[in-house]
């Protein structure tokens, strides 16, 4: 019996041996380099098949001292010199390890073999053991028709792109890291990807002494994310310009909004501004009415969009009251403010944005050094919002603190005036257990002008998977 188990196992074994090479190629260029390298000691048939797998994802997530940096690199050019691919897909470099000037020869070469063999997809993330940018691009891969994604990671890259010559033709996404930006040279990079649909920049902001202007001026850009490291009272130094006419997605870091200048969006759907606080006081230098406008400005160029996620601070608000544009294609509208800021500018989103459908509220915490009592925090409503009457379908309510009773008046509000509402959720992790069945009693019985609409009360996972789902809207 057990030897016709493994008789059997063993022809199950054979039938993936037997397969064409096609296929083998196609199941061992799924797996990191290392791991394909490895199963060269399955059998005879498997000893070189991993030389033709046409995807090279070398990863280095150890500590690189010693001669880990060396072998490491050794092998890369093994891999390499045994491959038999004459395309390959993708060639991912990743360490976390430094890498040392005399490196930067055997790192070259790696990147001219890649742009030889027609690479489509090229990730390079490792830092330097050195201050500064020790990696020059070559021409191959400036020039290379095949290469569609570039993305550089972890340290600045130099890239000496010709004046008269157009580099990257066919490449489409793009991610770089800036440490020591050079407007001129980030313009060129730019200019020299005619088809370029996504952008990502990651870093850190200029110093007050290297002040800059990045010009952004790409009509085919799609998507474009900036997340940089900076200090937050020299932002006001720098200006991004952005001008992409076809830009759908548009997602910026904190505090971006006093330096960033964006043209026309007629295209735009999803609009994210930041993780945490969008704060336009911190144009320190200027008046109160350029800031007004800088905000009136930024928002007025992003009102096309579908899908809009901010978090607003209380100093903010001044600058935004009365100055928001109307927001006609607005359907999901994901907002965080303090209880200073109070609930005027939601309500100027509501009468701004007829055809709101779902509203994604979190109210944040008091900061310690503002007093209570100066500050204004009942929902007010003068009219009632058309989004009210006709579209808004679903709100979540989110605390940072425990409930108020000025909260309990805003949903009481919400309920008596949404009515097509269908769902309304509430956070109650902020209730005490004594109070928290009282409270949820007397929400229960606010009256509702819709008739098909359900409370429910949740807890704050609900909002990471909320975050999740508008994630994934396009």
């Amino acid at each position: 019996m057990d030897s016709e188990w493994l008789e059997r196992q063993y022809k199950r074994e054979d039938i993936i041996s037997r397969m064409p090479d096609d296929v083998l190629s196609h199941i061992i260029s799924r797996l990191e380099a290392k791991d394909a390298v490895k199963t060269c000691v399955l059998s005879t048939r498997w000893k070189n098949v991993w030389t033709l797998m046409y995807n090279f994802y070398f990863n280095l997530d150890t500590d690189g001292k010693g001669n880990r940096r060396t072998l490491f690199v050794n092998f890369v050019e093994l891999v390499l010199r045994r491959s038999q691919s004459k395309s390959i897909q993708n060639f991912h470099l990743k360490t976390y390890y430094g890498f040392e000037e005399s490196d930067a020869i055997r790192l070259i070469e790696l990147l001219c073999w890649a742009a030889d063999h027609n690479v489509c997809s090229l990730i390079l993330k490792f830092f330097y053991a050195v201050e500064r940018p020790m990696i020059r691009l070559p021409q191959s891969i400036l020039t290379c028709k095949s290469l569609v994604k570039l993305s550089l990671g972890f340290s600045d890259f130099v890239m000496d792109i010709p004046d008269c010559t157009v580099c990257f033709s066919c490449l489409k996404f793009l991610s770089i890291y800036i440490d020591s930006p050079n407007s001129n040279s980030l313009q060129k990079l730019f200019r020299s990807c005619p088809i370029l649909e996504e952008l990502k920049i990651k870093g850190s902001y200029p110093t007050p002494e290297n002040v800059v202007t990045i010009d952004i001026d790409v009509p085919t850009l799609k998507k474009l994310k900036i997340q940089l490291v900076i200090d937050y009272f020299d932002i006001w130094l720098h200006t991004f310009v952005v001008r992409a006419s076809n830009l759908e997605y548009l997602d910026l870091g904190d505090y971006y909004l006093p330096s960033i200048v964006v043209g026309e969006t007629p295209f735009l759907n999803k609009v994210i501004l930041g993780n945490g606080y969008v704060h336009v006081w911190l144009l320190n230098e200027s008046s109160e009415d350029e800031a007004t406008m800088c905000a009136t400005e930024f928002f007025r160029a992003i009102s096309s969009t579908r899908f809009l996620s901010l978090d607003i601070k209380y100093a903010t608000v001044g600058y935004l009251n009365g100055n928001l544009p109307f927001f006609r294609n607005l359907i999901y509208l994901d907002l965080g403010i303090d209880i200073v800021a109070g609930f005027a500018l939601l309500v100027e989103f509501f009468n701004n944005s007829p055809n709101l459908e779902v509203l994604n509220l979190e109210v944040l915490g008091l900061e310690k050094e503002v007093e209570e009592g100066w500050y204004n925090n009942q929902f007010e409503l003068g009219c009632v919002p058309s989004c009210m009457l006709f579209h808004l379908k679903e709100i979540y309510f989110f605390l940072e603190e425990t409930l108020e009773s000025y909260m309990e008046g805003a949903i009481k509000c919400l309920l008596e005036n949404c009515k097509v509402l269908e769902r309304f959720s509430v956070e109650t992790d902020t209730c005490s257990c004594t109070d928290e069945q009282e409270i949820l009693n007397r929400i229960l019985n606010f009256p509702r002008a819709s008739p098909i609409c359900e409370i429910e009360f949740v807890d704050y996972s609900c909002k990471e998977k909320l975050q999740s789902k508008f994630n994934k809207y396009r």
